[in-house]
């Protein structure tokens, strides 16, 4: 009397395991598109790698600060530095660290993080 039914405790355990279902997928998602994305949001990740693999998109923005792009893997080095080259910034062959790209012009540098796999092309801006 008075007690909750069976019938509710069932109905609360589904939600909870819903709940806790939808909780695991966020984070999961969270994780993997910051390790391999270098972002938390997982629909822009999604989203850029779709526009990358399946339209005519060549280079995507998935994040603003830091800039983080991906591009389509396809000769994917020469792509980064003709985009660096329309603006204003000259590749500096001499200064590349290993997977980091050196980009100048006058006033600074940027260092992009730089790698391609056989899906996409990904480039991380750092100052």
């Amino acid at each position: 009397m008075g007690g909750i039914s069976l019938k509710e405790k069932e109905r609360f355990r589904n939600i909870a395991s819903i709940f806790i279902a939808i909780v695991f997928l966020l984070t999961t998602s969270i994780i993997v598109s910051m390790d391999k994305f270098n972002t938390p949001n997982p629909i822009l990740s999604g989203m850029g790698l779709i526009k990358i693999m399946f339209t005519g998109a060549d280079i995507v923005q998935i994040q603003e600060y830091p800039k983080v792009y991906l591009a389509k893997p396809d000769n994917a080095q020469q792509v980064l530095i003709d985009f660096m080259e329309q603006r204003g910034y000259y590749y500096l062959e001499d200064e590349r660290m290993t997977s980091t790209l050196v980009f100048g012009n006058e006033i600074s540098k940027n260092y992009v993080d730089f790698s391609v796999n056989a899906y996409y092309s990904k480039w991380v801006f750092r100052e």
